[in-house]
């Protein structure tokens, strides 16, 4: 009889995980290579990528707990006695950052909690002299330096998008708070801070200069998340019990996982990273899902593109240098740096040359949670997306063009005429809904697809069919057609056996939907 596998689908409790006899993604290797070569650190990853575990983790360590990382890589590379220090730990998420003494009251009670834990009293008049003199003074009642571990460091700001007073209310309070690391230097053995976004300009780490930011680099590259190594080590035989179950090679399903959850890079090195908490749910319920699109996409990703004026097509394959990407203005999201960060686009390449990385979905799961979101975001979440994805590829599937322009205009009639009065550029706002609905469909799908005389708005492939279609906003469908008439865009598939459809798109800004269209085929 095959044991039961215990996968962690909802804890990031390290000692828990240990003493459960939950599978482990041995990580300590890197906690051993960060108090080796410095002091202070910061790491940018996106949520649930097992930050909190490896800080978790990292607690531990540095309160001496041997015999819970026993057998693991740093019982091996640190063979000596190891040195116990005081632990503070925070974690700003999970809080409702709605109202300006919230961060405070929050920030606060856990440095009464430290107290009491370790028998000392403090009298502040603010936050910073407040955790200023909490850390002397445990230094000097336990006579060795403080570890601080500080998880999700960016989770006020984030929670305050939109709301200006607050976010600087916030800014200015983790400005201070931060700034002790700097001021108790003396006092400090080590520090890690983690987040998801790398706020610029906003001063929250100005005077910590001698923080390290591993976000991009190599070395690090695999601290987050699962290599591909790690996933045939530590779930292999989780893989043969499903193979076993479902009739089906281990191969087939390491490809089918390679697919899902794969394809996040975080460096130059392009290291393969699974996303941790898709795959463990996977094994965990032993089907294929999108279980971290469905843990909750931030709406500030389709805001952000529509208050940009952004093609979400434009998205893909950009290419950006690492200090564009790397920092974000609370004041102004822009879409790429913001979707990168948030893991809803990773690295796919790099030019050493020139410095540039290409920017890419990781893999399917991605792709398609951000396209649903965005849709229902730009169509008013009317939560009927798949039933008309799958009208939609029935009429193309079957070589009915009319059906096909029926079913979408009867679709962009239905969209609340409040949403239209936020989009500032209407050719990008249909351009993206067109473009959602079309890589829904299943079928080959390429935006902007390139011909020697310009670029076809979408070219869809399917068994039977191609269809070119060119979209013009107010311009009408005669200016489409002419479009695709003059710049020869059926030349390509002149000796393909498939039937080729031209369809021309007029949409109408008065009425926000299709005024008018033509189809030859």
């Amino acid at each position: 009889m095959s044991r039961t596998i215990k996968y962690p689908v909802d804890t990031a409790n390290f000692q828990k995980i240990r003493d459960k006899g939950y599978v482990y993604v041995d990580k300590t290797e890197y906690i051993h290579k960060l108090t080796d070569k410095g002091t202070y650190y910061f790491l940018a990853r996106p949520r649930r990528f097992g930050k909190s575990l490896f800080l978790d983790t990292m607690a531990e360590y540095f309160k001496g707990n041997r015999e819970l990382l026993k057998g693991l890589a740093i019982d091996r590379l640190q063979p000596e006695e190891w040195e116990k220090y005081p632990v503070l730990r925070f974690n700003l998420s999970g809080v409702a950052y709605n109202e300006k003494n919230i961060l405070n009251s929050t920030l606060t009670s856990a440095l009464v909690a430290y107290e009491r834990n370790y028998g000392i009293e403090v009298k502040a008049d603010s936050l910073y002299t407040h955790f200023l003199q909490l850390i002397e003074e445990i230094y000097k009642t336990e006579g060795k330096k403080v570890v601080i571990l500080i998880d999700e460091y960016d989770a006020p700001l984030t929670s305050a998008i939109g709301k200006p007073e607050l976010q600087e209310i916030y800014r200015e309070e983790l400005h201070g708070f931060y700034s002790v690391l700097k001021k108790a230097e003396v006092y400090i053995q080590f520090c890690f801070l983690t987040g998801v976004t790398r706020y610029g300009k906003v001063s929250v780490f100005s005077g910590l200069n001698n923080l390290n930011d591993i976000t991009f680099d190599d070395r690090y590259a695999g601290i987050c998340g699962i290599t591909s190594e790690e996933l045939h080590k530590y779930y292999d035989e989780g893989v043969e019990a499903i193979s076993l179950e479902n009739n089906t090679s281990k191969e087939e399903i390491y490809a089918n996982l390679r697919f899902h959850y794969d394809g996040y890079h975080f460096s130059s090195s392009m290291l393969d990273i699974y996303n941790p908490f898709s795959i463990n749910h996977f094994f965990d319920r032993k089907e294929f899902s999108d279980y971290w699109c469905r843990s909750g996409v931030p709406t500030i990703l389709s805001k952000s593109l529509l208050e940009n004026d952004y093609d979400l097509e434009k998205l893909i394959d950009v290419k950006v240098k690492e200090e564009s990407i790397s920092n974000l203005s609370i004041q102004n999201m822009q879409p790429v740096p913001l979707f990168y960060q948030t893991g809803y686009l990773t690295l796919k390449g790099y030019d050493p040359r020139r410095k540039l990385y290409t920017l890419g979905y990781p893999n399917r799961e991605v792709e398609d949670g951000i396209i649903n979101n965005i849709l229902n975001y730009y169509t008013g979440d009317k939560k009927n997306d798949d039933a008309l994805i799958y009208d939609l590829q029935d009429a193309l599937t079957d070589g009915e063009p009319l059906k096909f322009i029926e079913i979408l205009s009867s679709f962009l009639s239905s969209i609340p005429n409040q949403l239209h009065k936020y989009v500032g550029n209407y050719e990008n706002y249909y351009h993206t809904i067109f473009y959602c609905i079309t890589k829904l469909l299943g079928l080959d799908v390429e935006a902007e697809y390139s011909t020697s005389e310009g670029f076809i708005d979408i070219l869809i492939k399917t068994d039977k069919y191609i269809y070119i279609i060119e979209l013009k906003l107010n311009g009408g469908a005669e200016d489409a057609m002419r479009q695709i008439e003059e710049r020869h865009y059926a030349a390509p598939f002149a000796t393909d056996s498939r039937t080729l459809i031209k369809i021309a798109i007029g949409f109408s800004k008065e009425t926000h939907t299709i005024s008018s269209y033509l189809v030859e085929g």
